[in-house]
């Protein structure tokens, strides 16, 4: 959705950054700007893990 939607979500539950971090970090509202490829990551019961690389098509 964020591909299609040209949006980076927020992340949750995070107030302020400790001091002498310097990361580009979505809090609060999502960002709005074009969202070329997309890391979705899945962890379940028993230790399953999982990542994928979405991208959008030309």
């Amino acid at each position: 959705m964020s591909i299609r939607d040209g949006a980076i979500p927020p992340t949750v539950n995070v107030g302020q950054l400790a001091p002498g971090i310097e990361i580009d970090l979505v809090r609060g509202a999502p960002r709005r700007v074009p969202v070329a490829a997309a890391l979705v990551l899945a962890r379940g019961y028993g230790g399953f893990n999982a990542a994928m690389v979405l991208r959008a098509l030309s």
